[in-house]
């Protein structure tokens, strides 16, 4: 089974191939071929084909009528709804979010403003404080000692400024 494993079957005549340009071009000589197509075209076919082309082309001619498939009053009426649906969507749904302002460290305000980041100065903020507020404010409560505040003063408080307010 082995020995016949590359063997087709196939079996080609003695001298096929030495021989056979010879007989491909005796072949192809021979006078069977017709001597025309077959086909004729009529006399002036073509001097006039130009002219009833033409005539064809601009009797076909028919304005057609286009219908678009999204007409443009169908875009406006989409953009009106989606604007007032922007707007409802932002007017209802404003909701005052005030816990942000309670929920900010007194600490954190306080380094802020201790590293310069608020430029304001004594005159400015009291320019923001009414009378009202100093008389609502309650002295008879004291938070620091008079040893602490008077520690503090000679710490943080150049004299300069203390004879000047004399």
């Amino acid at each position: 089974m082995k020995e016949n494993k590359n063997i087709s079957g196939f079996k080609t005549p003695e001298n096929y191939f030495d021989d056979f340009e010879k007989r491909l071009f005796n072949r192809i000589s021979e006078e069977k071929f017709p001597k025309s197509a077959g086909h004729k075209v009529p006399d002036g076919y073509f001097e006039n084909l130009e002219d009833r082309v033409l005539k064809t082309v601009i009797n076909s001619e028919k304005p057609t009528k286009v219908i678009p498939l999204f007409p443009k009053k169908y875009f406006g009426y989409a953009a009106a709804i989606a604007a007032c649906l922007l707007i409802g969507f932002t007017l209802f749904n404003t909701k005052t979010d005030n816990s942000s302002l309670d929920s900010l460290q007194l600490a954190a305000i306080d380094t802020y403003i201790e590293d310069g980041n608020l430029n304001l100065d004594l005159y400015d903020l009291t320019s923001y404080i009414d009378d009202e507020d100093i008389t609502d404010l309650n002295f008879e409560n004291q938070q620091f000692s008079e040893t602490t505040l008077e520690n503090y003063l000679l710490e943080n408080v150049d004299e300069e400024i203390l004879i000047n307010e004399q």
